[in-house]
């Protein structure tokens, strides 16, 4: 069977993974979705549009090889992850494909976060002190020897600041616990395990990059900042924009191309959380796919190459890649993220916040996870904010006036409207 455009595969094409249909598409090549099974976010799947895909095609253990010979039948010529849930499924069936993917070795690290910082120590690469337990019974023998003023709690495989928390009684840490072993993550995935490590304090940073055969390209750093709220959770706040140059983040992107080395992230997109104390770098987590949210989008505002095309060039013109990556990218904007907080609780009956922030001089781009008649809850964590505004501008002071503009709108409920 013959088919007018090329072709390739996007495993779960969610959050920002809903934009590479459209860049493939730009450059002559059709995309077909491949759903990995894994209960996604209902943020992430209103995300997902179905009419950028020629078909779709779901996977279930029992039928991965016909899924192969699907794929094989069809042409395709690249299998992506377009979510944090379709990085093992992708890299996985590319591998089987013959098609560039990651180290099928290392694999599993990239996707358990136990498992990740292990990987990263045994490189000689600095890493957190860590231990996964079931229980807090479990833990105590540990905590005796590793326990610091403040512990982090979280799931092994999930994403965003799905279920993690901040402890520094014993009380809280068993809480913590309790709340996620035996419950399911924002990804559907059942918790046998909990991640217990040590915390970290210091600057949080974010490096993006692109990977072909071992060649690492990093598109685009930020600096991220987040909220503690009075539960204990902790969600973003603002994330600012910095270019890879800057002395800033020299030894944040070493430290990154390292890990990847160690990881095996040889192909593909790669999204870097790093914090950085006065020993220097050290990897909070790594996602072996897109920066999330609308994040690099707004990369394309504001620089010359950005995740999403490059992305596409790795995928389907290694010479392209080799081409635009012999220099750094070039930032024509200063830009930021700012994530929305809410504070009360109550039904939505408005969102005039979306028509507004249009208005802003910065504005380049917005995502929302509300819609109306939703009853809205005091934020916890990334899935359930209501959204967030990308800024750019060439001036930066634009950027904090409309900042202190929307931080304004939110406190004083004219963002959405609650009964």
């Amino acid at each position: 069977m013959e088919y007018p455009m090329k072709t390739v595969a996007i495993v779960d094409p969610y959050s920002s993974g809903q934009y590479l249909a459209g860049e493939f598409y730009s450059r002559g090549f059709s995309s077909i979705c491949i759903k990995s099974g894994v209960n996604i976010p209902a943020v992430y799947a209103a995300s997902y549009n179905k009419d950028n895909f020629i078909k779709e095609l779901p996977y279930t253990i029992s039928n991965f090889d016909k899924l192969v010979n699907k794929i094989n039948e069809y042409g395709c010529q690249a299998v992506v992850p377009g979510a944090e849930s379709g990085v093992l499924l992708a890299n996985t069936l590319a591998h089987h494909l013959g098609l560039p993917c990651c180290d099928p070795n290392t694999l599993l690290c990239l996707r358990d976060k136990y498992l990740m910082q292990e990987g990263v120590a045994e490189a000689g690469l600095r890493s957190i002190s860590q231990i996964k337990v079931s229980s807090f019974e479990e833990l105590k023998p540990w905590l005796e020897h590793n326990l610091s003023s403040t512990m982090v709690i979280k799931p092994l495989s999930s994403a965003g600041t799905d279920s993690v928390k901040f402890c520094q009684t014993y009380a809280e840490i068993e809480q913590a616990i309790s709340d996620i072993v035996g419950k399911c993550d924002a990804l559907g995935n059942r918790n046998e395990y909990v991640l217990v490590q040590q915390f970290i304090k210091g600057k949080e940073y974010v490096v993006d990059s692109v990977s072909l055969n071992k060649t690492h390209y990093i598109t685009n750093t930020s600096l991220y900042k987040k909220q503690i709220l009075p539960s204990g959770a902790i969600v973003y706040s603002e994330e600012l924009f910095i270019h890879p140059s800057e002395k800033e983040v020299k030894d944040v992107i070493e430290y990154a191309v390292n890990v990847m080395n160690a990881l095996g992230i040889h192909f593909g997109a790669a999204h870097f959380e790093i914090m950085v104390d006065e020993h220097g770098p050290v990897l909070i987590e790594v996602g072996a796919r897109l920066h999330g949210a609308k994040a690099p989008r707004n990369v394309q505002f504001f620089s010359n190459v950005s995740q999403l095309d490059l992305l596409v060039d790795a995928a389907i013109d290694p010479e392209r890649f080799h081409q635009r990556t012999q220099s750094p990218p070039v930032y024509y904007k200063h830009s930021k993220a700012v994530s929305l907080i809410n504070y009360d609780k109550g039904i939505i009956v408005d969102i005039p916040g979306m028509k507004w922030a249009e208005t802003l001089s910065s504005y380049t781009t917005a995502f929302w996870n509300i819609n109306i008649g939703q009853q809205l809850l005091p934020t916890s964590n990334l899935f359930d904010s209501p959204g967030g505004i990308f800024l750019a501008n060439q001036d930066p002071r634009a950027l904090e006036y409309d900042t202190q503009r929307i931080r304004e709108m939110e406190k004083s409920g004219k963002l959405w409207v609650l009964k």
